[in-house]
Order: C-alpha cells, then sequence, then structure tokens
C-alpha cells in the first residue's frame, strides 16, 4: 500500500471511529466559532472608521490575544506529552500558523477596504470549495460529479453580488474580492495543512503555536513599519480588546476542538450560517444594503456547500 492509500485509509479509519457525541459536541464549538469569527469584518470596518490602518488593526489584534497563547502553552507544557510534540512540531506548526493566521488574515483585513463585509464573508466563505480544488490537485482526490457542480454554483452566486457592487463600489470591487479569495485560498491551504497536525500534536498545543507564531510576525511587522499605539483612538483600542480575544483567542480554540472531533467537510457544513450572521450585522450596525442581488448570491453560495457536503 503507498503513502497516499495509507494516509486515506487512516483518514477514513478516524472518521469512522468519531462517536456521535464527538460530532455534536464538534459541531456546536464550530457554530460557535463561527458566529465569532463572522462578526470580525464588522468590527474591522469600525476600525477603519476610527483610524485603523490594515497593519495597525492587526498589531492590536495580536497585542490583545497573543498573552493568552503564550500563557496557555506555558500551563500546557506542564506535561512531559506536550513538551516533547512542542519540539517535535513547533517549527510545522509555526509555519502552517503564520500562513493560516497572518497571512490569509492580512489579506481579508486589506480586502475589507474596498468591498462591503457581506461580499467579503461570502468569498471566504467559498474556502470549502477551494479545499476541494487543493485535494484534487495535491492530495490526488477526484471530486465528484456533485462537488464539482456545487464549486461552479458557489462561484456562480459570488459573481451575482460581485456584478452588483461594482456597479455601486466601483472598480476597486474586483481588487477588494480579489484579495479576499486569496485568504480563503490560502486558509483552504491552511485546513488542509493543520490537519494531520493538530490530529499527532492535539488542538490547544497546536493552536498555541500557530497563533503565536503569526502574532509574534504581527508585531513584528508592526514594529518596523512604525505603528504608533499612543495614537489610537479609546474608540478604535476597545474594538482591538473584542476582536482580540472574543473573535480570535476564543473562536481559535474552538475551531481546532472541532477539527479534532470532525473531518473537513463536516466542519465546513456548520459554517453554512457565518454569512447570514454578518449580512445581519452588516445591514443593522453599518447600514449596508442588502438587495435581491444579495440575496440570490447569498442563497446559492449557501445551497452550493450544503450540496458539496451532503451524503
Amino acid at each position: 500500500m503507498n503513502t497516499e492509500a495509507r494516509n486515506t485509509e487512516a483518514r477514513n479509519i478516524e472518521v469512522r471511529n468519531n462517536t456521535g457525541a464527538d460530532i455534536a459536541t464538534g459541531i456546536l464549538l464550530a457554530l460557535i466559532a463561527t458566529v465569532l469569527f463572522s462578526i470580525k469584518p464588522i468590527l474591522v470596518k469600525f476600525a477603519y472608521q476610527f483610524g485603523g490602518d490594515p497593519v495597525a488593526i492587526m498589531a492590536i489584534r495580536a497585542a490583545f490575544s497573543l498573552p493568552f497563547y503564550l500563557a496557555m502553552l506555558l500551563w500546557l507544557c506542564r506535561h512531559q506529552t506536550h513538551r516533547s510534540n512542542l519540539l517535535r512540531y513547533s517549527l510545522p506548526a509555526g509555519l502552517v500558523g503564520v500562513l493560516g493566521y497572518y497571512i490569509a488574515s492580512y489579506l481579508d483585513i486589506l480586502s475589507l477596504q474596498y468591498v462591503s463585509a457581506q461580499l467579503e464573508r461570502l468569498l471566504i466563505f467559498l474556502f470549502p470549495t477551494f479545499v476541494v480544488l487543493i485535494s484534487w490537485f495535491w492530495l490526488k482526490q477526484t471530486p465528484s460529479s456533485r462537488t464539482l457542480k456545487a464549486t461552479g454554483l458557489g462561484y456562480l452566486g459570488v459573481s451575482c453580488i460581485v456584478a452588483h457592487d461594482l456597479s455601486s463600489m466601483g472598480g476597486n470591487t474586483l481588487l477588494g474580492s480579489g484579495l479576499a479569495i486569496g485568504s480563503a485560498i490560502i486558509f483552504a491551504t491552511y485546513l488542509v495543512l493543520s490537519k494531520s497536525l493538530i490530529t499527532k500534536m492535539g488542538s490547544q498545543l497546536f493552536t498555541c503555536i500557530g497563533m503565536g507564531s503569526a502574532g509574534f510576525i504581527i508585531l513584528l511587522q508592526s514594529n518596523i513599519t512604525g505603528v504608533e499605539p499612543s495614537t489610537f483612538s479609546r474608540e478604535f483600542i476597545i474594538i482591538g480588546v473584542i476582536m482580540g480575544f472574543f473573535c480570535t483567542v476564543l473562536p481559535s480554540f474552538l475551531i481546532a476542538a472541532a477539527m479534532q472531533r470532525l473531518s473537513p467537510s463536516q466542519l465546513s457544513l456548520t459554517s453554512n450560517i457565518g454569512p447570514a450572521i454578518t449580512a445581519i450585522f452588516a445591514v443593522v450596525l453599518l447600514g449596508e444594503a442588502f438587495t435581491l442581488y444579495h440575496a440570490i448570491g447569498m442563497s446559492v453560495v449557501v445551497y452550493s456547500v450544503v450540496l458539496m457536503n451532503r451524503k
């Protein structure tokens, strides 16, 4: 049996061994994390209104989240198993964390300068389709015709909203959409790479190393670019606290714990409510328009993800 076949069989055994209680707990954790993650673009939009820029937003979020990850890492290292895993897997976990929580996050926050929070969330929501495509070309897992159909529907739904926003928001919509799609592709790659690491070292240790590494790089970047915390407004600092803990620390541990209990398909299915939550807050708090185009586009995208994960 070749390496690819052994890896596939190991994943299948892992999914079969998940009990009903594990799956139910994993879905609950993933749903809570989805709600918290879905609020983030709203807060980023507010941060821009209070004088923030992409580097400053990432820096203040890292400043209020990094201490939690470092404290948790020290607490976990009381056990010999975690210390051994730290020495063995810290480099790959750190690199994967920087990929998913620094590069993908930077592109995501940057995109919100140019597109609405609703469009950004739908574009990020396409990450399951990119997981499929990456698995196809990298892991040689050929998708079914239904999966390919679902992928096409997802892009069609997003195109509906992009076409509308182009007419109302101008050419920057394409730039912002490209940045958000790039973020979704990188995040999908992160999901594919992180699954095996989480299985080997545990979700909490992986999250601490990954998020801690990303936070360190973010603070290093802010220092190099000359970000001045003394110039931050009180409102911007409050937003940073909320993003740092409630939209970063808490959901990152929840989603990692969910990944330990669910298959990638099960995990992606629970994120279906994300765009709707973002849309509600965007309309109520930001005053964004919710037109027939948005309703159709969101419905098609959500249906495409449901279709992709349907047994």
